[in-house]
This record gives C-alpha cells, structure tokens and sequence, in this order.
C-alpha cells in the first residue's frame, strides 16, 4: 500500500471518529463547535460523566495588556457538587471592537479554566463571554492597555526582579506579615542592604522588566510606602523610574525619583553627571516606619508627584512643573522601581499600581 493511500485511509478514519463523536455529544444535548478538532470534541464527552447545570462563576480584570493573555478565568463544578475534571473544555467568546466574535477554548485545571486569547493593539475594546457546555458564565468588557501592574492584595517578592549596584551589594529582599505598626493587618516586601554609601538597589516589577515604551504615553506610578533605614548616617527610599536597568554607576545615567530623605522629601533626578540633584524638595522629614502614599506622573517634559497619608486625607508634598531638566525629560523607554540608596536605605512597600497616563 502506497503512502498516499495509507494518508487517505487514516483520514477516512479520522472523518468517521470525528462524526460518531459529534453524533454522541449531540444524542446527549453537549454543545460543540464546528473549529473542534477531534481531541476537543473527545474532552466534550466529559459532560456524560460529569454533568453541569448551573452557571459558571467568573473572574476577570477590566483590562488587558498588549502581548499578554487576559486576565478572565471561569470557574465550575459539575452537578455533583466535585470540580470538573482537569482537562474538560470552557469556550471563550472574544468580539474585539464589535467585530465578529472570535472562538477559543481554555482547559479546566483544579476548577478554572482561562481565556487564552492575546491582545495585539492597545486602545481595542475587547468583549468577553465564557461559557461551559451550554451555560454562560459572566461576560465582561475590558479595554487593551500598552502595559499595566498591579500588586495582588497579598504582595509577593517573586513579582518584583532585584537590580543593584555594585553586583556585591548585599541586598536583602523579604516578606514580612505587616507594612508597620499601625496596618499589621496587611503585608509588606521588605528591601534592605547592608552599610555603604556608593550603593543602590532597585526593585522592578518582574512583568516590566522589558521596559516601558513611553514614546505615545506617559506614566502613572502608585503605591503604599513605608520609609525607614538601617542607619541613620544617610539613607533614601522611594519610587523611581529608570531609563535603564543595566547599571554602571550607584547612580545611573538617568533616574526620576520620588523619595523620603533625612530632613526632607520630594523630587530629586540623576543625569549623565551621576550626582544626586534637586526638583523640588521641602523640608520636613516623613516619618519613619510610617506609611504614605506616593503618586508619581511622567509624560515628557511634565512631572507631578503627590505624598499623602496613607487614606489620602493629609498631604505631606505635592509639586508639578512642565519644565523638567533636559536630563531626565523625555525618557522614551522607564523602569518603574521601588529604590534605595545612600548609606543605610532600607524601605517597605505594597500596593503598586503602574499604568498608562497622558497630561494632555
């Protein structure tokens, strides 16, 4: 027998399999797709054993990333009350700026199954439906961002890359079960390094570590910090952006900072010159092992940044100008990053929310 006809007679077999299952899943009233290919149409008979007649729950962001599978899970059990087995199919339907709806499926593990689709162009409005079998869960409607981080509620170091300088500093990264004394009912990741002044680390979130692009947007970096040190003979901690992560010197080429320092707080830049130089800065030191939230905004020449308490109910510092120095303007690629630096920086941190932001 010839290769061809072996080709043939294989997919004469397959037709026929995939036919008898499609007569099977119809006999029982299981929903299939006409894009199923025979393994799908094979997980789908799960349904006979395990069966599901209720909704679906669902969880889901009201955003999605360029190049990143959205964040849109459902959740399931069969009629017996048990998880559906790992392996049974969810369907996902993706309409992307009201166009025709995409289909796509997800595979349940340990009771969820995730919509696999990637956006490919930040502004499209995505609209979302899952279902198992014949019932739909939630739908949702999200729109695609060219980036964006958020801290879960419980904080994780592995979703933070340490970069240092030198590569010999000793440099401490944990968590711990409480930001301070006063919100000990909330985690914290801890960074802190050992003594010596031509020293800096910086904490980069692990899903940005590529960069941001800034060449059609500006920057909004938030989060919860709690200033402190390991000595008091000179210490910083903040957030910051980088315009890179590769570091030659304690401070690189170009840094945009928003920091807590003894006797003062505010925005201070590093340039080609490496040297440490002034925004704006008002006296007052912020208080240590306090919380405060910081609000950093980036969009070429224009900066504002805010210090407040940490329900926003007080502010400590507040600036804006749309005259940076040349030396940090217009920053076309940024690392967001919780930092310190100097002799004894030491910092907590939670809450990050990174995100798009225009000051048009």
């Amino acid at each position: 027998m010839s290769i061809a006809s072996d080709v043939i007679s294989e997919n004469t077999r397959l037709a026929s399999l995939r036919d008898s299952l499609r007569e099977l899943l119809t006999e029982h009233g299981i929903v299939y797709y006409s894009d199923d290919d025979i393994f799908t149409l094979a997980r789908r008979v799960w349904f006979l054993i395990h069966p599901t007649n209720s909704n679906s729950g669902c969880s889901y962001e009201d955003y999605a990333t360029v190049g990143n599978p959205i964040d849109f899970d459902i959740n399931q059990r069969s009629d017996d009350g048990n998880d559906l087995p790992d392996g049974s199919v969810a369907d996902f339907f993706v309409s992307v700026n009201g166009e025709d709806e995409i289909h796509l499926t997800g595979l349940f593990s340990n009771g969820n199954a995730s919509c696999p689709y990637v956006p490919e162009n930040a502004g499209d409005i995505l609209t979302v439906k899952g279902a198992v079998n014949d019932f739909l869960g939630a739908s949702a409607e999200m729109e695609v961002l060219p980036f964006k981080y958020r801290d879960d509620y419980e904080v994780k170091s592995d979703a933070y890359a340490l970069v240092k300088y030198p590569s010999s500093a000793n440099v401490s990264v944990n968590v711990v079960d409480e930001l301070n004394g006063d919100y000990d009912y909330v985690n914290a990741v801890e960074v802190s390094k050992t003594y010596g002044a031509p020293q800096s680390a910086y904490m980069i979130p692990t899903s940005l570590i590529d960069g941001i692009d800034l060449s059609d947007t500006g920057i909004h970096f938030q989060a919860i910090v709690s200033p402190m040190y390991s000595s008091s003979s000179g210490w910083a901690s903040g957030i910051c952006l980088l315009n890179s992560k590769n570091l030659n010197h304690w401070r690189d080429s170009r840094i945009l900072e928003l920091g807590a320092y003894p006797g003062k707080k505010g925005l201070q830049y590093s340039g080609t010159d490496h040297a440490v130089n002034t925004i704006n800065t008002t006296a007052g030191q912020l208080t240590i092992n306090g919380a405060f939230k910081f609000d950093l905004w980036y969009d070429g020449s224009y900066v504002k940044a805010t210090i407040k308490n940490y329900y926003e109910s007080t502010t400590y510092y507040s600036y804006e100008t749309s005259s940076l120095p040349s030396a940090i303007a217009n920053m076309e690629t940024v690392f967001p990053a919780f930092m310190i630096y100097d002799y004894g920086g030491k910092i907590r941190f939670r809450e990050a929310n990174i995100e798009p932001w225009s000051s048009d």
